[in-house]
Formats: structure tokens, C-alpha cells, sequence
């Protein structure tokens, strides 16, 4: 998480710091299941310490609401940028379609909000305004920004 931080990179360290906490609290709960499984139970819950054991579980399932929200809300952000990508690599593929150029590579998860699309080829691209309306209203705002690597294939010997 340090290293993001210092790289610049908060929302990567934030979901480092998130994974920490996940595996802290799934080792912690892993482990009280464990010992109850194995009869430690009757020993830890004795009738006087009602207060301890009123504590300790609401201590369990706050932990599992504060990694469970933010779980969500980055599981949710990952479906739809997987979604993103897909549909964009697929509306790319149709677009390109008898063209002398490839998708490369599809990245929708930028900070900026854009779908990198990159495309290897060579000759004229298919009209821009085509592969716009394959993607209009399908990319939840996102904008597509094109990078075109031009190739030559040459061959070489007998």
C-alpha cells in the first residue's frame, strides 16, 4: 500500500488496504470456527462473560460489514469494466472487420474515464463515425481513445 502511495496510485493502495483488511478479518473469523468446531466453545463462553461474548460478536459483524460494503462497491466497479472492455473488444472486432488492422489490447480500467484501444495494422481505418455509433450509450460515459501502431510485413529469403 506504501509503495501506491508513493507511486501516486490511491485508489490502487485503497484496494490494497482493502485486500489486508479482508484477509485479516477472514484469517480472525476463520479461526474462532475453527476452535468452536474443535469444542473450544464451551470453554470461552462461560455464563459470566455474556458481556464478552455480546462484544465480540458485534465486534465480527461490524468487521464483516466494513470489508463487505467496500468489497461490493469494487466488485460491482469490475464487472462493469469487464463489461466495458468485452463490448468495446467485440464492437472493435466488427468495426475493423475486413480492414488490414487488429485489436491489440483493450483497457478500460484508466483513471481518466477512457477505453485505451489499441490496433495494429496497416492501410486505411474503417470510418471512426461507425465504430461511434456500434459503441453509442454502451460504454456507461466512457470515451474511446484510439491508439494505432502502423506494421509492415516483410518477408524475407527464398
Amino acid at each position: 500500500m506504501g509503495i501506491l502511495l508513493a507511486l501516486g496510485e490511491p485508489g490502487l493502495a485503497a484496494g490494497s488496504l482493502l485486500l489486508f483488511v479482508t484477509n485479516y478479518v477472514s484469517i480472525l473469523l476463520t479461526g474462532a470456527l475453527v476452535f468452536t468446531v474443535m469444542g473450544f466453545r464451551q470453554a470461552a463462553m462461560s455464563p459470566l462473560e455474556t458481556r464478552a461474548q455480546r462484544r465480540a460478536l458485534t465486534l465480527a459483524f461490524a468487521a464483516l460489514l466494513i470489508i463487505g460494503i467496500p468489497l461490493s462497491v469494487t466488485s460491482y466497479q469490475l464487472i462493469v469494466t469487464n463489461l466495458i472492455a468485452a463490448r468495446t473488444y467485440t464492437f472493435s472486432q466488427t468495426w475493423l472487420d475486413g480492414s488490414g488492422y487488429r485489436v491489440l489490447s483493450v483497457d478500460a480500467e484508466t483513471a481518466a474515464g477512457t477505453v485505451n484501444l489499441l490496433l495494429l495494422g496497416g492501410g486505411e481505418l474503417p470510418p471512426l463515425s461507425k465504430l461511434e455509433d456500434l459503441t453509442r450509450g454502451l460504454l456507461s460515459g466512457r470515451t474511446i481513445r484510439l491508439k494505432v501502431v502502423e506494421s509492415q510485413t516483410l518477408y524475407i529469403g527464398t
